[in-house]
């Protein structure tokens, strides 16, 4: 029998595991989706154009739109030191840690052999210069603008089936060849790099996920597939710019996604679930539930009910059929004897110093087959048992002392 329990108290709590599995999963893969809908809306905190980003200042859709043109589409997560060996264009968007000059020279000396970059920033700041100024071509302020269609210049394939672009700049461009510009300077400008291209920008957000709200700004989505379908190799967005970095712990790489998200909610249950055990409010204890026998109170409710119920001779019998048994317990005969045995054994017995007991048992009698007991004679009968069990309480101790006194 305690193997049995022990496998079916085993067996549920392995259901209960799959369960809470299944539920924690399930919530987050619903938080998720949530998340997904609300940031579509809601006011973002910080601006991280990213691909891995899908509220409106992230880079997701430009992703997605590559993948679906036919593109080999890649993020680049690695130290650009490892960029030999992979051929393609780089697209660096609006990084969020400024290129050091080391990371200049690698990713120019890998454009130099024939590969080709897209670098678009707001250039605000002297250190995100530093490729741009390894290749001759300033920063400068110009007029700012937001969202405003900046015709292009016919015969440029990058601009095929373009007309305009929408741009937010507050600078300009100065060398290279211009592709796009304005009144105040050039806004998008080329630069030949040894066998690579090199195409910069001053409008970072030109196609960030917003964007694809107003039919207006697709146009700026076409200029960048028209520049991935000029590129020999995968088409790798940089987003090591932006602070992600490639793991090759497989349990760090699995942890960054849902399953990551599932595994940290069953340690933090599993952690409060371990804290609460540990905390009882005192110490477990086993608690064993008995029966109780029919005591007086119960008796005396019951012959209450009946009395209310005007049925006066059952509570008769009820009271004196409990009088009888503590009676027969205390001289030490069977309850089941009749009355006299009781009558005589009463006599016998040092509490038997009147003739109460016989009296009682006559009009007890005389009660009990007579069709309508008063309320009266109710309550007397039910006195003079409660005397005579007066009495025995007060002679218990006379009666020890004589039962010793005969021993001795």
């Amino acid at each position: 029998m305690k193997d049995t329990a022990r496998q079916e108290t085993t067996h549920r709590i392995w259901w209960q595991l799959a369960t809470l599995l299944v539920v924690s999963a399930l919530c987050v893969y619903a938080g998720i989706a949530f998340d997904e809908q609300k940031d579509k809306f809601w006011p973002e905190a910080e601006i991280m154009v990213s691909t891995f980003n899908r509220k409106p200042s992230g880079l997701s859709a430009l992703k997605e739109i590559a993948q679906k043109a036919g593109f080999k589409v890649n993020t680049w997560q690695l130290p650009y030191r490892q960029l030999p060996g992979n051929y393609g264009m780089l697209v660096i968007i609006r990084p969020s840690e400024s290129l050091s000059d080391v990371d200049a020279e690698q990713i120019l000396k890998w454009v130099f052999k024939g590969n080709d970059l897209i670098y678009f920033d707001d250039f605000a700041f002297k250190l995100t210069r530093k490729l741009i100024e390894k290749l001759g071509i300033e920063a400068k302020d110009g007029e700012p603008v937001v969202d405003e269609p900046v015709r292009v210049e016919v015969g440029i394939r990058e601009f095929a089936h373009v007309k305009t672009i929408s741009v937010s700049s507050d600078r300009r461009l100065s060398g290279g060849t211009a592709l796009l510009k304005d009144k105040s300077g050039s806004l998008i400008v080329f630069v030949k790099h040894g066998k690579g291209r090199i195409f910069l920008g001053s409008i970072p957000t030109i196609c960030s996920n917003r964007r694809l709200a107003q039919q207006k700004n697709w146009p700026n989505f076409q200029f960048f597939i028209n520049c991935f379908a000029t590129a020999h190799g995968d088409i790798l967005f940089d987003e090591r710019c932006h602070g992600f970095s490639s793991a090759t712990n497989v349990y760090h790489f699995l942890l960054r996604g849902p399953s990551g998200l599932v595994f940290m909610q069953l340690v933090a249950m599993l952690a409060l679930g371990v804290f609460s055990s540990a905390h009882r409010f005192g110490k477990a204890k086993r608690v064993e539930v008995k029966r109780k026998i029919s005591n007086l109170e119960f008796i005396f409710g019951l012959s209450n009910a009946y009395r209310r119920a005007r049925a006066n001779t059952a509570v008769l019998e009820i009271i004196g059929q409990s009088f009888k048994n503590k009676l027969a317990k205390t001289l030490g005969i069977s309850p089941h004897e009749p009355d006299n045995a009781l009558v005589e054994a009463w006599k016998s017995s040092p509490y038997g110093l009147d003739n109460t007991l016989e009296a009682f048992f006559g009009e007890y009698e005389s009660a009990l087959s007579s069709k309508h007991l008063s309320d009266h004679d109710l309550k007397m009968l039910v006195g003079t048992c409660d005397k005579i069990a007066s009495n025995l309480r007060d002679s218990e101790p006379l009666a020890t002392v004589q039962k010793t006194g005969v021993n001795s």
